[in-house]
């Protein structure tokens, strides 16, 4: 698993391209992606350049009779784990269909599958939507013996996400050996969840579908669950039977309204040091950058907040404008930078920050204004990184206010719930084959 992980790190290279930069990277990659066509929306290729899905894997080369290979949507490595995994799998499985994900790490995408091994052709919605994680933490050391343990957290895309029906887009056939993976971003789902569930020692339970519907009954006073009646949509059935079967054998296990995967305890990647000591102030005037994003329903309401706080011993006089914050994102289809116009406004004195120390203060900006058109156009989770550069010193005002970059050290997280292309990309997820 760990080689997994590390494969996937050298392969995706998440890391902000302007601050760590990546071997072979573009500076400047930004998302061009029609909103008219899913398929010619560009998507991140590993060396940080952009490819075109819509011209079947042929690059500039390919327009002089070479092919060029397409790099695998999903790592080789997260592929062969998650195949491995679904082979180990103990337990019935519905259809022959096993469902399983493997973490990789606190701050990188995790990846699914969905593997028919069965005896039968089976058709699965493989639908990220309908992913749902069940976390119930650690146990406290520090309990009492008669100390209720802690509740399960749910976490889950907002009701308004998930789809009420199988998508016809994402609906694809299984034969015996055949299976579908993907990846996605647990931090997607637990949004907003306080305290924070992706922490060491948590057991996550993943499951794939819509929860079935269950039926209440009292007996000796004493409350019973039991299956109630099932009916669409279904996660799954059999190929041969869709459509087919008669209602009186919709809660047959014919039809799947979820599938459930093993459980994972999440390890020390996960770990947080209350212990550690403070980090170091970044900047010797003891200005420290900061950014925070939240939930839009769609990218017009996509916002980011940057704050820069005053942790130094003396005042610091600071030139602002939104216009001088530039912004790296790494989204559903690749990484891409967010570079305003340059602010040629000759400076106005209420635009300079007097903070004392302890002070700070805040500026909301639409992303959608900062950056290219479209750029936040698909529904996911968006890790935003930033950079401020101070040019002014304000000597024409007698200041002396401070001149340089702040950077971020955390990224925001911005989760956008709909928008103008689908929330799969046509190209997200790969077929791998049992024996493979």
């Amino acid at each position: 698993m760990r080689a997994a992980r590390l494969s996937l790190v050298l392969s995706s290279c998440l890391l902000p391209l302007f601050w760590f930069g990546c071997a072979g990277g573009n500076k400047n990659v930004v998302v061009g992606a029609s909103i008219d066509d899913d398929a010619s929306a560009p998507s991140a290729n590993i060396d940080g350049g952009t490819r075109d899905s819509g011209n079947d894997g042929m690059g500039e080369a390919g327009a002089s009779g070479a092919e060029v290979e397409r790099p695998p949507v999903v790592d080789p490595a997260v592929s062969r784990a998650l195949l491995e995994k679904t082979g180990e799998a103990s337990g019935s499985a519905p259809l022959g269909l096993r469902f399983e994900i493997v973490e990789l790490g606190s701050e990188l995408p995790w990846g699914f599958a969905v593997v028919n091994r069965g005896t039968e052709a089976a058709q699965i919605d493989f639908d990220a939507r309908l992913l749902t994680l069940e976390i119930t933490p650690p146990a406290d050391p520090k309990a009492k013996p008669n100390q209720k343990p802690k509740k399960a957290i749910v976490c889950r895309l907002p009701a308004d996400v998930v789809p009420s029906s199988v998508d016809p887009a994402l609906a694809q056939k299984l034969e015996p050996g055949e299976g579908l993976v993907a990846t996605f971003d647990p931090r997607l789902y637990c949004l907003g969840k306080t305290p924070a569930p992706l922490i060491e020692g948590a057991r996550v339970e993943p499951k794939l579908g819509w929860a079935p519907k269950r039926k209440l009954s009292w007996q000796g006073g004493k409350r019973q669950e039991k299956p109630g009646d099932q009916h669409e949509p279904f996660v799954a059935e059999p190929v041969e039977a869709k459509g087919s079967l008669p209602a009186k054998e919709e809660a047959s296990d014919r039809r799947v309204k979820e599938l459930a995967g093993s459980a994972i305890t999440l390890g020390s990647d996960f770990a947080k040091n209350e212990h550690a000591a403070p980090a170091e102030i970044p900047d010797p005037s003891g200005l420290v950058f900061s950014i925070t994003g939240g939930d839009a329903r769609d990218e017009g309401a996509a916002v980011a907040t940057a704050t820069i706080a005053n942790h130094g011993k003396q005042k610091q006089d600071l030139y602002f404008r939104r216009e001088l914050v530039t912004y790296e994102v790494s989204g559903p289809d690749g990484v891409f930078e967010c570079d305003p116009e340059p602010d040629l406004r000759s400076p106005d004195r209420s635009a300079f920050q007097t903070l004392r120390p302890g002070a700070k203060f805040s500026a909301v900006s639409r992303l959608i204004e900062m950056c290219p058109a479209h750029s936040f156009a698909r529904p996911g989770l968006y890790l935003v990184h930033a950079r401020f550069d101070a040019n002014d010193a304000g000597t024409q005002f007698a200041l002396h206010a401070f001149t340089g970059r702040l950077v971020s050290e955390n990224p925001a997280l911005v989760r956008v719930r709909e928008g103008e292309l689908p929330f799969t990309p046509s190209n997200g997820t790969e077929r791998i084959h049992v024996g493979e």
